[in-house]
């Protein structure tokens, strides 16, 4: 009977969830924050839908991560000009109905 060589000892079990973030969603994230800052300011909304789409579109074809990131960054976007849309007409109409264009 021959004795097999030492070769080291088995792999470890992994343990934990496996890494979700190996592919690149840099630009879902960045597209989720121009979304974002729309709240404070509309022009960054347009960057954050752009960007979004990007993103999305990428993520669906296996490119990079970040498909649901994406997809909020967009939703987001087009509700915050939907939100916009509704309030500056809104806040105008009070504005006249004080008197402030007289």
């Amino acid at each position: 009977m021959t004795q097999q060589p030492f070769t080291g000892f088995p792999p470890q079990p992994q343990y934990g969830f496996p890494d979700q973030r190996s592919r690149d969603s840099g630009m879902a994230t960045a597209a989720l924050i121009f979304s974002l800052f729309g709240l404070i300011g509309l022009v960054s909304v347009i960057p954050g839908i752009v960007m979004g789409h990007v993103a999305f579109a990428k993520a669906r074809r296996g490119e990079a991560g970040g498909k649901g990131m994406a997809l909020a960054a967009f939703v987001i976007g087009y509700l915050i000009i939907i939100l916009y849309a509704i309030a500056i007409p809104v806040a105008l109409n009070i504005a006249a109905k004080h008197g402030a264009f007289r």
